[in-house]
């Protein structure tokens, strides 16, 4: 069964032996790199995927002014770092972790209305994902730091 559960210390060693390919690091950051910059970011949720007990993936909920970036309404959401640990890729993981995200926003953020994320345009599997999970493109593009970014929301 896959769940949504805010980052522990006892997450730490599945995430030290969490290798993603240099393709992966083009599109998102490492999760111990995530957690080193949420140590001084007080806006940012770790949050990982678990299936049965076992990290199988990560991506942190960030409350904080990047959101404007992908909207401009004060009760978003911004989703960065999304990531399924390259052994349990094509299992699933990511259609089902996504089919959890307005329930777990819902719970743990009950102010915010939309989740917001940037997926860049080479990357067409996370695209495919992201609107497989109801995620809308409006249309935004931005350049951020591996290409031309689209700009996606989730109404909760």
């Amino acid at each position: 069964m896959i769940t949504l559960a805010p980052y522990e210390m006892k997450y730490q060693a599945a995430l030290e032996n969490y290798p993603l390919s240099e393709e992966h690091l083009s599109f998102t950051a490492h999760p111990l790199e995530l957690l080193d910059r949420s140590e001084n970011t007080s806006t940012y949720s770790p949050i990982v995927i678990l299936e049965n007990g076992i990290v199988v993936g990560f991506f942190v909920l960030d409350s904080g002014e990047d959101k404007f970036n992908y909207t401009d309404k004060q009760e978003s959401i911004l989703l960065r770092g999304y990531s399924v640990h390259p052994s349990y890729q094509g299992n699933g993981i990511a259609k089902k972790s996504m089919g959890l995200l307005r329930e777990y926003s819902n719970e743990n953020f009950p102010h915010v209305s939309q989740i917001v994320l940037g997926v860049n345009e080479a990357n067409k599997a996370a695209q495919s994902v992201y609107l497989r999970a109801g995620f809308i493109d409006e249309g935004k593009r931005f350049n951020g730091r591996s290409g031309v970014q689209i700009a996606m929301c989730l109404k909760l």
